[in-house]
């Protein structure tokens, strides 16, 4: 009985901290003493998290957490190639094929996009207006003092040409000969996220209020598989018809965010990088020797000499009424590896968008 009665003073405790009774007229209505819900709850813990350490005289959150990006962007993939794998090899008449450089670009791609974004982390997908990009797909948590941005698109949009400097030939490459995927990781830390915020000129999800900027670190997983559908494309590369790269690479950098008048933010910020690993693989097709197979190896192996890459951000943007957001931003990464006795190969990946944003 003591263990009952235990019990039920204490649900009754529990009951009557949770309801409230209100005297109207002759009778009672109770009310109901909601928690915040988990939404409220969550937006409480990030905003709490995010000014946490903050100058406050320097960095502001806007009321609203939820934003809606309207985006109007435009891509570019530049792909060269330099090999020495088949310099020797005779063609007729005493001529060598020499050094083959292999370059290639895609056509700029126009493509539209929603985003959506909450506490500064958004998701966007992209729609081409032309048929060369399949994918676009990205994701991205300017948070503080870390953060970053995933981005996946391929496109089969390639031409280019092939100049064999032994037979002083060019061959031109159409597009669809061959079709190139990147996937980037580019994340970030800085240093003084006290003043600076990454996440006032790249997702709008701080206010900076003024000026101030901050030493960064970064770190990059880059990987671009490239497929060859032309056959004298897939020769010249020493019979490659597919290609795959993976880099990591680590530096630091600096950004700023200048605010000349409140509501304005120019931002601009670049982080040098080391190559710090690279692994390739490749496919070949039909059937070849012992000593092409060995060529390939020592071709696409893993070791390769030390290498740089960097990350540049940039964006304009303007805001009022804490609502409605207008501005251009753009994203460029470099990339470069192999080694200069048998191939070197870079990457060079951008795009660039005009956005409209709604904040509620």
């Amino acid at each position: 009985m003591k263990k009952l009665f235990s019990l039920l003073l204490v649900f009754g405790f529990t009951l009557s901290s949770a309801w409230a009774q209100e005297a109207i007229g002759e009778g009672y209505s109770y009310v109901y003493e909601k928690k915040p819900s988990l939404v409220k709850r969550l937006v409480s813990f990030l905003e709490r998290r995010e000014l946490s350490g903050v100058d406050t005289n320097y960095i502001g959150v806007p009321k609203r957490k939820w934003a809606a990006f309207a985006n109007f962007s435009v891509s570019d993939v530049d792909f060269s190639l330099k090999s020495n794998l088949l310099k020797d090899t005779p063609v007729g008449y005493g001529a060598k094929i020499g050094r083959v450089k292999i370059d290639m670009y895609s056509k700029l791609e126009e493509q539209v996009s929603l985003g959506l974004y909450f506490m500064g982390y958004g998701l966007s997908y992209s729609v081409a207006l032309g048929k060369g990009y399949k994918k676009d797909l990205s994701f991205t948590m300017y948070s503080s003092p870390m953060g970053g941005e995933l981005r996946y698109h391929s496109t089969n949009k390639f031409r280019g040409k092939i100049v064999i400097e032994g037979m002083g030939k060019e061959f031109d490459i159409a597009e669809g000969d061959a079709k190139m995927e990147n996937f980037i990781l580019n994340t970030y830390y800085v240093f003084n996220h006290r003043k600076f915020s990454y996440g006032a000129a790249m997702s709008h999800f701080k206010l900076q209020k003024k000026s101030s900027g901050s030493i960064l670190a970064g770190l990059t997983i880059n990987q671009t598989k490239l497929r060859a559908y032309d056959i004298l494309l897939a020769s010249l590369m020493g019979g490659v018809t597919k290609m795959q790269l993976r880099q990591l690479a680590i530096g630091a950098g600096y950004g700023y965010n200048w605010i000349p008048k409140q509501g304005l933010t120019i931002h601009l910020s670049e982080i040098p990088m080391i190559l710090i690993t690279t692994k390739s693989a490749t496919k070949l097709d039909g059937e070849w020797s012992d000593s092409q197979k060995d060529m390939q190896k020592k071709l696409f192996g893993n070791k390769t000499r030390v290498s740089f890459t960097h990350v540049l951000r940039a964006g304009v943007s303007y805001e009022w009424a804490d609502r409605y957001l207008v501005g251009l931003s753009g994203h460029y990464n470099y990339f470069k590896v192999g080694k200069r006795s048998s191939y070197h190969a870079s990457t060079e990946d951008w795009n660039t968008k005009l956005f409209f944003a709604y904040r509620f």
